[in-house]
């Protein structure tokens, strides 16, 4: 397998191999560059100053590793753990119940259940997105950017607690099964390859048309989406022709594209080696990530 990335670079967190870059000053990578082959690459878990996946060698960082421990990091990759951005975190036990904590190290803390089983569990920048095995989508976070719920915030369904995002349910192309967030905004896709985004905040430019406090279906190059991430502004997806699109800010690179923004849905040229398809996308901060893998003849 084989890990591509552009985008911002700053602590050197899209490179594996710092050992032997430690003499240059770290640049921001402005187009889709190969940072880390091996026989297995989880998707990448990206934070503001490092980057980690897990390999068949165990876990391997770049940049300025943060002081997480070793657990949480294991969660963070399999996705039922996320920080948010103003440093609250979010963990599930692995039964019924999903502990939030107000940073890193703390032992206060409150405790969320009833949600069922829960299979990801991801962040925006003042709250929690969270997906259930039967598909179900519970959000919660701070009232004042309400528009990230996807729900009105009410006496029986506040704002800091979660509850049910209903517009997601009975989708004409079935059930959520990937849910993805940052910044202010939530995407969702379905098993029947639909894309749904929510979210958005007073004084801030839009990612996308329309978009607001109800999840709003988004269509990309009338294409069907396999796989999404999202960052502060920008967002990457997968179709199922196996083309990358992406669209927003790219003022560090992160579109790997040589515009400083796509304002529409913009296909990435890459240059794969021949047997290489794309299994999956991914999107950090000011980030985005493509995974690939050799087809099996």
């Amino acid at each position: 397998m084989e890990l591509f990335a552009t985008g911002f670079n700053a602590w050197r967190q899209l490179q594996f191999d710092n050992e032997k870059n430690t003499s240059n000053e770290p640049r921001d990578l402005e187009s889709f560059q190969s940072i880390l082959k091996d026989d297995f690459i989880s998707r990448p878990c990206s934070l503001l100053s490092c980057t980690f996946v897990k390999t068949t060698s165990g876990i391997r960082n770049a940049g300025f590793i943060e002081d997480i421990p070793e657990n949480l990091k294991e969660k963070l990759l399999l996705s039922i753990a996320a920080i948010a951005w103003n440093g609250t975190i979010a963990e599930y036990d692995g039964h019924d119940t999903i502990y939030q904590y107000p940073s890193i190290g703390t032992r206060e803390r409150q405790e969320f259940s009833g949600m069922g089983k829960i299979i990801q569990l991801v962040a925006y920048e003042t709250g929690f997105v969270a997906l259930s095995d039967d598909g179900h989508v519970w959000t919660w976070g701070d009232e004042r950017y309400s528009a990230c719920l996807g729900r009105p915030a009410t006496y029986s369904s506040p704002a800091g607690r979660p509850s049910l995002v209903e517009d997601l349910e009975d989708l004409p192309t079935g059930k959520i099964q990937k849910i993805s967030a940052a910044g202010y905004l939530v995407l969702a896709l379905t098993d029947g390859c639909d894309l749904y985004a929510w979210g958005g905040r007073p004084g801030q430019k839009a990612l996308l048309e329309d978009i607001s406090s109800s999840p709003i279906p988004v269509v990309v190059e009338e294409s069907d989406i396999v796989d999404c991430g999202v960052g502060e502004s920008h967002i990457i997806v997968l179709s199922s022709e196996g083309h990358v699109y992406v669209i927003g800010d790219n003022g560090n690179g992160q579109l790997g594209l040589p515009d400083s923004e796509a304002s529409s849905w913009t296909k990435v040229p890459l240059n794969l080696e021949a047997g290489q398809m794309i299994c999956s996308v991914e999107a950090g901060r000011s980030a985005s990530f493509i995974l690939a893998k050799y087809q099996i003849p």
